[in-house]
């Protein structure tokens, strides 16, 4: 497994959608990038390029999404996967919040603000 740069990350991030606000490599196998989606929600990326992800990992983007006071977080596994402590510790914080990934998911969509005037699709009910 190669490990990506820093670079291939947040350009990875942008091709999702996602705005990258920081980007920094914490270890020579993890990497914390801070974005934004469309509808300015503030994200934790955690990006773990290991071939076995461990529940430290998941507490730790917990507390980082926490600290930060971030909108939610993910936990990418780039080319590994999450063993079944970390699957576990991830429903025991039962934060919706956080996901955990093997591919990044696209950005959400601006969610369309305007009302819209509903009346005329209304139907009574006899």
């Amino acid at each position: 497994m190669t490990k990506p740069a820093t670079r291939e990350l947040a350009q990875m991030a942008q091709q999702a959608g996602y705005q990258v606000v920081d980007a920094e490599q914490l270890r020579p196998n993890r990497w914390l990038l801070q974005l934004k989606d469309k509808s300015g929600n503030r994200i934790a990326l955690l990006v773990q390029a290991r071939p076995l992800i461990s529940s430290a990992d998941v507490q730790d983007l917990a507390d980082i999404v926490r600290l930060h006071r971030l909108d939610s977080g993910i936990l990418l596994a780039h080319g590994g996967s999450f063993s079944p402590a970390a699957q576990r510790t991830h429903l025991e914080l039962t934060d919706g919040r956080l996901r955990l990934c093997t591919a990044l998911p696209p950005a959400a969509k601006q969610e369309h603000t305007e009302a819209q005037p509903v009346g005329a699709r209304l139907k009574s009910i006899p």
